[in-house]
């Protein structure tokens, strides 16, 4: 591995200061295009042209910041013998802070529940990657790149396959009768759904209830059968349903 990454190094090197720059911008725009691309097909937030617009842009940010450090910094006065020494990677920092705040607006309060933490930690990644190819670490940053694909594209189909709780509320409105919310959380429980909590409320002439049922499962197929049970049954009216 180490001698395939100094044959790349060497080879990128024979290209020139201008020309391995521009190529470290090629590759950093595809390895931003090939994630975005990914996101694009997902229907996420930030997709093909966000995801490579990061990418390129922190490439290019750290050859500024390489170049900062490189850059002969004149001395006053001439022959003072005062060094003036740079951190190269000081800008490459703020990439890092801002892309925190370019990742927040993609953040969505959706209900109860947060949309978008993944496409916002995505993005983090690839600013990474920019910032590796900007340095000339083309190896690892492939690497980056490829494990970052591999998270987002095959580890999706592995957490759809773990188990999971879900939490829903469901509202039911029924006449009100004695023990009928009690009737209630006992057919739902009958139907292998466990009850975490319930309240209810009863209408206006006092001749129904509203029953809020705040359950939790995880096997969706069952609870889509005693939904359509519910909804069968011509004592209960399903008001509304909401997964929390």
């Amino acid at each position: 591995m180490e001698s395939l990454n100094d044959h790349i190094q060497s080879w990128a090197a024979a290209l020139g200061p201008t020309g391995e720059a521009i190529l470290r911008l090629i590759l950093a725009a595809l390895a931003g295009g090939l994630i975005g691309l990914e996101r694009e097909v997902r229907g996420r937030q930030a997709g093909f042209r966000t995801n490579t617009l990061v990418c390129l842009g922190s490439c290019l940010v750290m050859l500024v910041s390489v170049q900062f450090g490189l850059h002969a910094w004149p001395t006053h006065p001439p022959g003072s013998g005062i060094n003036i020494n740079v951190d190269p990677a000081r800008i490459a920092y703020g990439v890092m802070t801002g892309i925190g705040f370019l990742g927040a607006g993609t953040i969505i309060k959706h209900r109860t529940g947060v949309l978008g933490l993944t496409t916002a930690a995505g993005m983090w990644c690839v600013a990474a990657v920019g910032l590796a190819v900007g340095f000339g670490m083309y190896t690892v940053a492939a690497a980056g790149a490829l494990g970052l694909l591999l998270v987002l594209w095959v580890l999706e189909y592995v957490q759809r396959a773990l188990p999971r709780l879900r939490y829903r509320t469901v509202t039911v409105r029924r006449r009100w009768e004695p023990n009928c919310v009690t009737e209630t959380v006992q057919r739902l429980k009958q139907a292998e759904l466990k009850v975490v909590d319930v309240s209810f409320r009863r209408t206006a002439d006092l001749s129904h209830v509203d029953i809020d049922l705040h359950i939790v499962y995880s096997d969706e197929q069952r609870y889509f059968k005693f939904e359509r049970e519910l909804q069968r049954d011509s004592a209960y009216d399903l008001m509304s349903m909401c997964e929390t």
